[in-house]
């Protein structure tokens, strides 16, 4: 007699769905190295969202390979939201970074270029695929301050939460969020970040009583949680140890927009 099988229905965060664990793959589909993603809405397209690092396996700063040994990227490898039900389940699709003449294919800043370690690819989503941009979730219209918690969802070491699920990665924002660090749209987070976050969406998340006007109700204030997205995370200051500093840089969300609308495609 065949037992039937148990539907366990399970609830998970919207946010969950929008970090994608990437694959950087050679011309012979050879697995380079892995990190993370998003995908982002804009004017009817989708771009895939990450670092600049991760499809060139380059040094933002000096333009030198990250591994001894070079190869070049030439493919992303991406786990799609395919099913609901009766089960979630994905499937891989793999896209070129690079054109038949070994040119990019992905965007960067139009000022910064590899400056800002961030790139948007344009990329065609099959129609029977459910995608979740990042903008276009549920956010609040209120920005992080020093101190507040934030989350990178990403899949470090490729640790997965679950099937295509990312880990949460708690962190603090250590830098003025107002300020530009480094003369650059970035700020600072406190957080021990390791290899296969690069390229996660960092959300900010706080509970309480929001939007006092000296500490006085009004329309706008809100009782609970909060949430909004910040920007992209790029990997994190290090020194002659794992354990030094534990700081992750975090590309301000603006630099997409700016990306997208800039046009500009790399030229290494």
């Amino acid at each position: 007699m065949e037992i039937p099988k148990k539907i366990i229905t399970v609830s998970l965060d919207k946010l969950s769905y929008a970090a994608i664990p990437l694959k950087i793959l050679s011309q012979t589909d050879s697995e380079l190295s892995i990190c993370t993603g998003f995908i982002y809405q804009k004017n009817c397209n989708h771009y895939l969202i990450t670092n600049w690092h991760c499809f060139t396996g380059k040094n933002p700063e000096n333009n030198q390979p990250l591994k001894g040994d070079f190869i070049l990227p030439a493919k992303v490898q991406v786990p799609l939201h395919k099913t609901k039900s009766p089960c979630i389940s994905w499937e891989r699709y793999n896209f070129d970074l690079i054109d038949e003449e070994t040119n990019p294919k992905w965007l960067v800043h139009p000022k910064y270029k590899q400056g800002v370690d961030v790139v948007a690819l344009e990329i065609k989503v099959p129609k029977d695929i459910f995608i979740h941009p990042i903008n276009q979730q549920d956010f609040e219209n209120f920005e992080p301050t020093i101190a507040d918690d934030v989350f990178i969802l990403g899949f470090p070491y490729n640790f997965k939460g679950g099937g295509n699920f990312p880990i949460w990665k708690r962190a603090s924002v250590a830098t003025e969020p107002t300020i530009d660090y480094n003369l650059k749209p970035q700020i600072l987070v406190d957080t021990a970040s390791r290899e296969g976050m690069s390229g996660a969406p960092v959300i900010f998340r706080r509970d309480g009583i929001h939007g006092l006007i000296n500490g006085v109700l009004n329309d706008d204030t809100i009782f609970g949680e909060i949430q909004n997205f910040v920007g992209v995370y790029s990997g994190r200051y290090t020194g002659d140890t794992q354990y030094d500093a534990q700081l992750g840089i975090v590309w301000k969300k603006t630099v997409i927009d700016e990306i997208i609308d800039g046009k500009v495609v790399d030229s290494i």
